[in-house]
């Protein structure tokens, strides 16, 4: 089961994952498209704290709290690759998914997707029919310091626990070339 990692170090705040989001999930396909348009789907937010950046999306949980909050059903999740989907058509907008997220991954308004015009919810969908063509996600795609990282759970998790137990005991592997100078400038 794969989902996206990220590192939060590598992110230089460029927005490339909103943007491929954005147009990924625009009925048009293209960024013109999907330019100016207010139903545009963005799917993953980026956050800036201090002089740190982090793209914010759906970590998929298991288990998903979410799932089990919501009383119309409209959440449901894939049984090829574990993500939690949400069906608009059936999203009563009541909030409750949103109320126990604790990564704040799940939005409300009108999208492409809603019928009526209505406010729905709307989160990642870690691009499900595009990683069944044995793609990956839009935003880890367009991420190009690495921050983004479309890895089997188990194994990503696993590498990074040794990874930052190997940094904090033995000071080892720094920041990649020039990446502290960037954020020196942007202070």
């Amino acid at each position: 089961m794969k989902r996206i990692f990220v590192d939060y170090k590598k992110c230089l705040a460029c927005k490339a994952c909103e943007t491929a989001c954005a147009v990924r999930h625009h009925p048009g396909g293209s960024l013109l498209a999907a330019l100016g348009d207010d139903r545009t789907e963005v799917n993953v937010r980026v956050l800036g704290i201090d002089e740190e950046a982090f793209p914010l999306s759906c970590r998929h949980c298991d288990p998903a709290e979410c799932l089990d909050a919501c009383p119309s059903g409209a959440l449901g999740r894939d049984p090829e690759n574990g993500a939690v989907i949400l069906d608009p058509a059936r999203c009563k907008a009541c909030a409750m998914c949103a109320m126990v997220c604790p990564f704040d991954a799940i939005s409300f308004k009108a999208t492409h997707r809603s019928e009526y015009g209505r406010d729905v919810a709307h989160k990642c969908d870690l691009c499900t029919p595009r990683v069944r063509e044995g793609g990956t996600p839009a935003c880890v795609e367009a991420c190009h310091s690495g921050a983004l990282v479309f890895a089997e759970y188990g194994a990503a998790r696993t590498e990074r626990a040794a990874k930052s137990l190997r940094h904090y005991l033995l000071g080892r592997e720094g920041l990649p070339p020039g990446l502290e100078l960037l954020r020196e400038m942007r202070r």
